[in-house]
């Protein structure tokens, strides 16, 4: 692979994972994001860094600077990966495909998927077991006196369990959900599914004709914020027929391109209830590389050369995951027996990746810290890190 390629938002964990898969194969890796060092940046397989203004501010002006990129630095593929850019690029495909190439999906597919009041309707519609879900519009008193308690007031649109809301009473249901939804509008009602009964993870890759090219699945073991948030243990589990049928709500939307699909198997039903559609890459990328499904390269090969080789579906089985630094550690930081918590981590492997520390590419630690000052010393940016998981 020689070709020249360009990968989006350099902050995030899969970025890193995508940047190492690609850099590896040897394509010209460069990375985009709205500050100068961050953490992909650092890696060994990176050869330029751009600055771009942030796109929340105002996504029609980055596409044109990316246009404008791509048409200067002549780059093969953009690779989006966060959800703002991801929806930024697939509204400007055409345009953007004039420039470089592209394997996204079609932007009101994304944002359907991306609204969890859509996704949990349109699940629900095909049959795919989902939890208990309500879709107030005049008040919550149906909710309080038919649900079962505790129920999750969750926003539909918003990632690392932010603004979540857990109620254990009726009584306080109106005052929490009022709380809410005056932060984000519309907010959906769930039924708690407690964890207990595994929290898993469905990582695919689908083509052009709506089919998944590649599939891995895997079972989070330990969050930050335990109450919620992304996987800082993880390990790689068989693909069950359970899978197949969850998947069917990617074909009934003609998806092409990756997505995350999060699912909790209900003890009490003995059904693998969907939870949410993340339609793109997904932070424990690293984990569905080193289990044998290298996505990145998946996708590469879809939008150069149109197909990829014929696959068995196979992939290694009990890869372990861990993300040490920060989030583990972090994670260690916030427990109340830090010293039972420190024996719960366990050991290094040989069978364990981890999302940031590789001995092949290890100045992206030095990544991790620069961009984590980084990060404390903006408000902004700070909120967003430690604003996460369930409030009650």
């Amino acid at each position: 692979m020689t070709d020249k390629i360009l990968v989006t938002d350099g902050r995030s964990l899969s970025s890193l994972a995508i940047v190492r898969s690609l850099g590896k194969a040897g394509a010209d890796v460069d990375v985009c994001d709205d500050f100068k060092r961050p953490l992909s940046a650092f890696s060994k397989y990176i050869t330029d860094t751009k600055v771009h203004e942030p796109i929340s501010e105002n996504p029609a002006a980055f596409v044109d600077w990316l246009v404008a990129c791509c048409d200067r630095e002549g780059y093969d593929l953009v690779v989006p990966v966060r959800d703002e850019t991801t929806l930024a690029v697939a509204a400007h495909r055409e345009q953007l495909s004039t420039v470089t190439g592209l394997f996204v999906a079609d932007r009101s597919t994304i944002a359907k998927l991306m609204d969890k009041g859509n996704c949990m309707q349109a699940a629900a519609d095909l049959g795919v077991p989902i939890p208990k879900t309500y879709y107030p519009t005049a008040g919550t008193e149906e909710v309080q006196t038919t649900a079962t308690f505790p129920v999750l007031i969750k926003p539909r649109i918003a990632s690392g369990a932010r603004g979540i809301v857990r109620v254990d009473d009726p009584s306080e249901l109106a005052r929490k959900y009022e709380a809410v939804e005056s932060m984000y509008p519309d907010p959906i009602i769930q039924e708690f599914v407690d964890h207990s009964g595994g929290h898993y993870s469905i990582g695919t890759i689908f083509d052009e004709g709506a089919e998944p090219v590649a599939t891995h699945v895997y079972k989070e073991t330990r969050q930050y914020p335990a109450s919620g948030g992304p996987a800082i243990a993880a390990h790689t589990v068989e693909r069950e027929p359970w899978v197949d049928s969850v998947l069917d709500l990617l074909r009934a939307h003609d998806w092409k391109g990756p997505a995350h699909m999060d699912v909790l198997y209900d003890p009490n039903t003995g059904e693998y209830k969907l939870i949410e559609v993340n339609p793109r890459f997904w932070s424990s990328l690293s984990l569905t590389i080193n289990s044998g499904v290298d996505v990145p390269h998946i996708l590469y090969k879809l939008a150069v050369d149109g197909d990829v080789p014929p696959s068995d579906g196979q992939y290694r089985e009990g890869m372990n995951y861990r993300w040490i630094v920060p989030n583990e550690l972090l994670w260690l930081w916030s427990h109340d027996r830090k010293l039972e918590a420190a024996r719960e981590l366990g050991w290094w492997d040989r069978n364990t990746c981890c999302a940031t520390l590789s001995r092949d590419d290890p100045r992206p630690i030095a990544g991790v810290v620069t961009q984590g000052l980084g990060y404390l010393t903006d408000g902004d940016r700070r909120k967003k890190i430690f604003d996460r998981g369930w409030n009650t």
